[in-house]
């Protein structure tokens, strides 16, 4: 195979039965089965997402660039998820889905993207660049351990009689408009959170439920069941949004607690939701349930995978966010060098602006890993660098631990 051979494009609308042929041989997804026609649906509404890599004029290789956005407080970055990465099984073996991925690489970072996530095969992934990412979540334990060593029975425990009368099933039509606003104050400047979220106009679902008080809908929790099999990572039922207005937690309190319940009858043993790891919401999570688990979960083999492509890119897109904690924190003026992988930045506080600038390769060597768990909130500056008492004290005014939003980063 020689690489004048190759050919890596963004795919054509012409292009969609093939990538088709090519992805269910791949994943053993037959014609006729949900998953292959979900394909097709997705090639037909997204063509422009995908991207292949033709040999001989024939398409041997794809993927699915999908873009996302995402806030840092009030700052908003863009990444680029990889996914359906695949190789016609007569080619496997032949370094195809090397090429793939270098050029996916080199595209991305031609494009001026500055961040990416997978979830894929360590050992291959690592090759290019990413790396292990925990995926969050709060795990809800539908039987409960108590302290004299017996178990809670959910169904009994969460029944709530008197907050029946509150909660029904979603209605599109009626209940959209009050849930993105409901939506806008729970993640208002919170990181992980997506900046914008629309609200489909579907009904009847007994899954998607609300909290309506006095005709105002007040909290909403939507929720889903996964099919079987059934393991730690994907549980029976899932929640994969909630809000309420902030200021009032008893509502959402409500709306876990009869999603729950719900969850326990079908026979769940556990919930994953994608809810914020944010201690001033533990207090609701905690009554609404069993027992939760604030969890970031990372394995060994394979799963969720991140890569900083352009370290300048990142800083640039959140500086403002940066330079408002500085300012609002009044810190003293000072300097550190951010180094990750062959990038080195400089964030150069003069005590009123924030610039970045070229940094000394000497500087604080950080891991991608480490540098998104900063950015995003989730460990604080001391378990992540080793840097001086002024260095270590500029990174902890800029990367403070939050309360983050799950689900977009992993």
């Amino acid at each position: 195979m020689t690489m004048h051979e190759i050919e890596f494009r963004r795919a054509l609308a012409s292009d969609a039965e093939a990538i088709l042929a090519v992805m269910s041989a791949a994943f053993d997804r037959p014609p006729g089965s949900d998953r292959y026609e979900r394909d097709r649906r997705t090639l037909t509404q997204d063509i422009d997402a995908h991207w292949v890599l033709v040999r001989s004029g024939a398409i041997v290789g794809a993927l699915h660039v999908f873009v996302e956005e995402m806030q840092v407080g009030r700052a908003v970055i863009a990444k680029t998820d990889i996914g359906e990465v695949c190789i016609a099984p007569h080619c496997q073996g032949e370094g195809l889905g090397t090429v793939l991925m270098e050029k996916v690489v080199e595209q991305l970072k031609s494009d001026g993207y500055y961040l990416s996530r997978l979830g894929g095969y360590r050992p291959f992934y690592e090759r290019f660049g990413w790396v292990p990412f925990p995926r969050g979540s709060v795990d809800f334990v539908l039987q409960g351990l108590t302290s004299r060593g017996g178990f809670t029975d959910p169904v009994r425990f969460l029944e709530r009689p008197e907050e029946k009368a509150y909660i029904r099933w979603y209605e599109g039509r009626r209940d959209a408009d009050a849930c993105v606003a409901l939506w806008r104050a729970f993640n208002e400047g919170r990181t992980g959170a997506a900046p914008a979220r629309s609200f489909g106009a579907g009904s009847g679902n007994r899954w998607r439920v609300v909290y309506e008080q006095d005709g105002a809908v007040r909290a909403y929790v939507f929720a889903s069941p996964n099919d079987p099999p059934h393991t730690r990572l994907s549980p029976a039922v899932s929640i994969s949004d909630a809000a309420c207005d902030p200021k009032d937690g008893q509502p959402l309190e409500a709306a876990l607690r009869y999603v729950l319940r719900q969850a326990a009858i079908v026979g769940a043993e556990a919930v994953k939701a994608r809810l914020p790891l944010d201690p001033q919401l533990y207090a609701i999570y905690r009554e609404a349930s069993c027992g939760f688990i604030p969890t970031l979960w990372q394995s060994s083999e394979g799963g969720n995978m991140m890569q900083v492509l352009n370290l300048r890119g990142l800083l640039e897109a959140i500086e403002c966010e940066l330079t408002a904690r500085l300012q609002a924190a009044q810190h003293a003026p000072g300097a550190v060098d951010l180094c990750v992988r062959s990038e080195s930045v400089r964030l150069a506080w003069d005590g009123a602006e924030l610039a970045l600038l070229e940094g000394d390769r000497g500087g604080v060597h950080i891991g991608q890993d480490g540098l998104m768990k900063m950015v995003l909130g989730l460990a604080p500056v001391e378990q992540v660098v080793q840097a001086d008492g002024a260095e270590a004290a500029l990174l902890r005014v800029v990367f403070p631990v939050q309360g983050t939003a799950t689900g977009i980063w992993g």
